[in-house]
């Protein structure tokens, strides 16, 4: 039985990474950041891109899943499956705290952060751009 025996891919273990499924819902919401988050995820984790780029079309099927809950709020069932205690370095506290100055929650900054791999530019655009989504 090779990897893909009984319709897996080497690509399933990314079904239960908190990571993935914050990154498909955002990418779900606003396709046009799939781009830059692969090219940030490639000076983070070459491996993974690469894998991803050997086996394109099972990411693509992955990425357009529905995302876990349906249409509910996927920053919140985020929550629930990240850590609760995170380790940052002083320049990226410094970057969650000028994402907080914008006037968004600390619990929400600290998850597209994260979601976002660390990336400040990202976050905040993210944040920006679905802010009417965070009040309901």
């Amino acid at each position: 039985m090779g990897p893909n025996a009984g319709g897996a891919t080497n690509l399933d273990f990314l079904r239960s990474s908190p990571q993935f499924q914050a990154l498909r819902a955002m990418v779900q919401a606003n396709p046009q950041i799939l781009q830059p988050m692969l090219q940030e995820l490639g000076k983070q984790n070459p491996q993974l891109v690469r894998l991803i780029q050997e086996h394109h079309a099972d990411f693509l099927r992955l990425i357009n899943e529905p995302v876990e809950g349906g249409e509910g709020n996927i920053l919140g069932q985020l929550a629930g499956a990240m850590p609760q205690a995170l380790t940052v370095t002083p320049e990226e506290r410094e970057a969650i705290e000028r994402l907080e100055a914008m006037g968004f929650d600390r619990a929400l900054v600290l998850q597209v952060f994260f979601a976002c791999n660390k990336n400040e530019e990202l976050a905040a655009n993210y944040l920006l751009d679905h802010m009417h989504e965070f009040d309901e």
